[in-house]
């Protein structure tokens, strides 16, 4: 085999004689190998490359219990190994968040409660009536669809909406996007409304639980289709980009949602022009119904992005002091146009993927289902976002247990009044569908009404 004049074989010489030696799969790697300095010289020293300068440090070292390359030994259960501390670490992002002020750490937990009690509320209202009422006939008239509920994620998308974004900025949610409206300060009443199909909902009843969406907020939409958020996302960070608006956009979508054929090709083009957005996976490890270990080869979702050049950072779901630091590290760097991030937030249902299996009426959690153990839900129960961030807030003065109290009688009766509220709204009909579709008040034919009356407006 012939050597170049360097020294070192060339790609190329070697590449034609392994061919000509008969190999049929050959890898090579391109890398200077440095020749020996001459006697007397000073030879410059040679660089170790431990990285490129772009890859985020918390890309290149992760801790690995069980999953990555563990999708034939993953069990039932194995989720247990996730579990974050019962308590905030004394660590940098715990002091960074005891900086903010105490009024947006005190709606924090306003709106953390507030989105627990609507969905825990919305959930017993489906599964067993609303108790206020003595003719449950009436309540059931207004109640379409099972919902997906997100009980126990709150911390993140709270976050997220609260302390790390700005009021101009986009939010893209999924079909589970409660949480989502709640962090931008949503009205419950709308919500509410919403939810039992009534006009004064916030998409006067045509979306309901599903589609629960608030365009004054700068949320755009919480779209059923998997993996729709990224782009949608990436085109709201394109325009603020165009427009040179110094909005940040945010998607959020689940573990299963990332395999989606639209989420590469979306970071890809957002890395490609450095688009001020920040693409938040929400890792709560079972997508519909399968583990996230069995779809997924890398240790952490997040590492999906890493050699795209762009900063990937896993962190605790369940910590608002730890979504709030990660999150504001990728969201500062988004704003000032210097690429995309992507943050992963590992984190846990207390319920089924869609509708309420295994779950009862004033019982927090779903038990019985195929695809997890009740020990692993109650495991993660324990690692609640809400009590995790009381007990921070109490450790650390930040409030009394009296000012959390007055806060949470507050919103148990504002969720009371927007039921009240709802019942007393009149429900979409069929027809309302036509509507909002042409220009001005002109309605779309609804031929496929055979048993209503279309009632057009002059």
């Amino acid at each position: 085999m012939k050597v170049s004049e360097r020294g070192v074989l060339d790609r190329r010489t070697f590449l034609k004689g392994m061919l000509a030696a008969g190999a049929t799969v050959t890898v090579a790697a391109c890398a200077p190998v440095p020749t020996a300095a001459p006697p007397g010289s000073n030879p410059t020293p040679v660089t170790t490359v431990v990285g490129p300068a772009w890859i985020h440090p918390k890309s290149l070292v992760r801790d690995r219990p069980g999953y990555g390359g563990a999708h034939l030994t993953w069990k039932i259960g194995d989720t247990v190994k996730w579990l974050p501390a019962e308590k905030y670490p004394n660590d940098a992002a715990s002091d960074a968040l005891a900086k903010v002020s105490k009024t947006n750490l005190m709606e924090v937990y306003r709106r953390m409660y507030r989105s627990r009690v609507f969905e825990t509320t919305m959930k017993d209202v489906n599964l067993a009536g609303w108790p206020r009422l003595g003719d449950q006939s009436k309540l059931k008239s207004g109640v379409y669809g099972s919902g997906h509920m997100r009980i126990g994620q709150e911390a993140e998308a709270i976050a997220m909406g609260t302390l790390v974004l700005q009021p101009q900025d986009y939010i893209a949610a999924t079909h589970a996007g409660h949480h989502d409206l709640a962090g931008r300060g949503a009205d419950v009443n709308k919500m509410t409304a919403e939810f039992f199909m009534r006009k004064t909902g916030y998409n006067k009843g045509y979306g309901g639980t599903m589609h629960l969406t608030a365009a004054d907020l700068n949320i755009l939409g919480m779209n059923p289709i998997v993996g729709a958020d990224p782009p949608i996302a990436a085109g709201a960070a394109w325009a603020s980009k165009v427009k040179k608006s110094g909005q940040v956009a945010v998607p959020f979508y689940g573990d299963g949602a990332q395999n989606s054929r639209y989420f590469f090709n979306t970071v890809r083009q957002s890395a490609n022009y450095k688009l001020p957005v920040v693409f938040c996976v929400e890792n709560n490890w079972f997508s519909a119904g399968n583990f996230t270990a069995m779809l997924h080869p890398c240790p952490y979702l997040a590492d999906y992005a890493v050699g795209l050049g762009i900063p990937a950072v896993p962190c605790d779901g369940n910590s608002v002091a730890a979504v709030y630091a990660a999150g504001k590290e990728l969201a500062d760097r988004a704003r000032a146009l210097e690429g995309p991030g992507h943050l992963e937030v590992v984190t846990f249902r207390w319920y089924d993927h869609s509708g309420f299996a295994g779950a009862k009426a004033g019982v927090d959690g779903a038990f019985g289902l195929p695809y997890r153990t009740d020990d692993e839900v109650r495991a993660w129960m324990g690692r609640d976002p809400i009590v995790r961030y009381t007990a921070w807030l109490l450790e650390k003065s930040l409030a009394t247990q009296a000012e959390l109290n007055t806060i949470k009688a507050e919103v148990d009766k504002a969720q009371n009044d927007a039921i009240d509220f709802s019942l007393a709204s009149p429900l979409t009909t069929p027809e309302d569908g036509c509507a909002n579709v042409w220009p001005l008040t002109e309605r779309v034919p609804a031929m496929q009404f055979f048993e209503h009356t279309i009632v057009v407006p002059k």
